[in-house]
């Protein structure tokens, strides 16, 4: 059999295609074929999916109803399993695809069919109802530098495959790769990905020696501004919803001590400038300096937004701003693009089981409670001395949750960590991009079916309330 290597993909299709093939030369295709599983009830998922062909047949639709909902409850939590995706390359098990086909058929029979003891009305409020008690999917892009433009190969895969959630957020240089996402339509993202050399890659340049001095900051600030300009464009928060639909998250963190990081969007800050919010995203403390925000008001003159303060870069306490994501969007399952080079050795990785993960675990755990509770300690003194607020920045950092339900992370080497700070020259740029399209395609499988619910419901949805 050929060299299968998927270093040689060069499409989502081609990728698939070596996985299959591997599977088979692997003998993994056996346990896709076989319903049995430890992980969830496949025996009552079985009956399941021959009860609602059964009531379709029959055309039985309150039947129907009860046992799509009763269903979908019993197992959504036991199908949200990474352990489902990780035994086979090519998908999970075909008794789980083969329920999410017949889920699929039941709604849209129920949504499209006429019978007696039910409403178009009351299908459209069990729809909705449906939808959000089952909730949305968010894209978190992290921080990471340079690296972070191995977050538009994960964005350019999940566009190709119709899989980019609409609500996506940023921290750092995730901020810009989200921004560009939530600024421009399905077709000017295509454009965008077609052609890699129209994409502008110069976001540094070092500060003249003079404005070091003045400013406290080594990178000259015009350049990322120019960089985000390019990329994002000039729209607020509003204006970028109602352009794509797509939801923009930019966290940043106050400079203030004791204030709060927060996350922006259309819902809280609607008249922020993203470019500002991008940048303030942006500000590694000594390296850009600290932002101040503008807004439109409402005769579309741009003004300063909270005059007195000034913010600076949103991951160094909140790169990945999961519970406020959560509570602000409905979010219920996160897909976590995670390119920070400090934080990729301690997350956990899905496929890790056994014995060595367990210890490893056990030992992160054992170590980071007293570290915490002695960096604590440093917090509470910079009071007093100043210079030890860097703890403060260094126990938000560890203290911090990571990952995700999905989680992609960027193939790290001792090579690549010297570049974190620089400006990729075109193959760089190219290699990034094409790092993060392989890193993504693996999770293609688990994420279609994690955002297949919310897709159907909310096609029934939009048709119930054209009739």
């Amino acid at each position: 059999m050929e060299d299968l290597d998927f270093n040689k993909a060069t499409s989502y299709q081609e990728w698939l295609a070596i996985a299959k093939q591997i599977d088979v030369k692997q003998d993994r295709i056996s346990w896709r074929e076989q319903d049995e599983s430890d992980i969830f009830h496949s025996q009552l998922l079985r009956e399941h999916i021959n009860t609602m062909r059964e009531y379709r047949a029959t055309k039985e639709g309150l039947k129907l109803i009860d046992v799509v909902q009763e269903s979908l409850s019993r197992h959504s939590w036991e199908l949200n399993s990474p352990e489902v995706y990780t035994q086979a390359h090519s998908g999970t098990k075909n008794i789980i695809s083969e329920y999410f086909k017949e889920i699929e058929d039941s709604i849209n029979y129920i949504c499209d069919n006429q019978f007696s003891g039910i409403t178009d009305n009351a299908k459209l409020k069990i729809f909705e109802e449906g939808n959000r008690i089952h909730g949305n999917t968010a894209l978190m892009l992290s921080g990471g530098a340079s690296f972070g433009i191995y977050h538009l190969g994960v964005v350019k895969a999940l566009h190709e495959q119709n899989l980019l959630p609409r609500i996506i957020a940023g921290s750092s240089m995730g901020a810009i790769v989200a921004a560009a996402a939530c600024s421009k339509t399905d077709q000017e993202l295509r454009d965008y990905f077609a052609n890699p050399k129209s994409i502008h890659r110069v976001a540094i340049k070092l500060n003249e020696l003079t404005n070091i001095v003045n400013a406290g900051s080594i990178m000259d600030p015009t350049q990322l501004v120019e960089h985000i300009h390019n990329n994002v464009g000039n729209f607020t928060f509003k204006e970028a919803f109602q352009k794509t639909g797509r939801t923009l998250n930019i966290s940043v963190s106050a400079t203030r001590k004791r204030q709060r990081p927060r996350v922006l969007n259309h819902f809280n800050t609607p008249n922020l400038l993203i470019e500002q919010c991008v940048l303030a995203s942006c500000a590694i403390p000594g390296i850009f300096p600290p932002v101040s925000l503008l807004q439109k008001n409402k005769a579309g003159e741009v003004i300063p937004y909270m005059e007195s303060e000034t913010w600076i870069d949103g991951s160094v306490h909140l790169d990945i701003p999961m519970q406020r994501i959560i509570r602000l969007n409905n979010v219920s399952r996160s897909i976590v693009s995670q390119a920070n080079p400090h934080v990729i050795p301690f997350v956990k990785e899905e496929k890790k089981q056994g014995i060595l993960p367990f210890v490893q675990d056990l030992i992160s755990s054992t170590v980071q409670a007293p570290l915490l509770k002695f960096m604590d300690l440093g917090v509470d003194l910079s009071e007093k001395m100043p210079w030890l607020s860097i703890v403060d920045k260094a126990r938000s950092m560890i203290d911090q949750e990571y990952s995700g339900d999905i989680n992609i992370y960027y193939p790290m080497t001792l090579k690549s960590v010297s570049k974190i700070v620089s400006n990729p020259t075109q193959e760089e740029f190219e290699d990034y991009i094409r790092k993060g399209e392989l890193a993504t395609w693996p999770k293609i499988a688990f994420i279609r079916d994690q955002m297949h619910l919310n897709r159907v419901l909310e096609g029934c949805i939009q048709r119930l309330k054209n009739r």
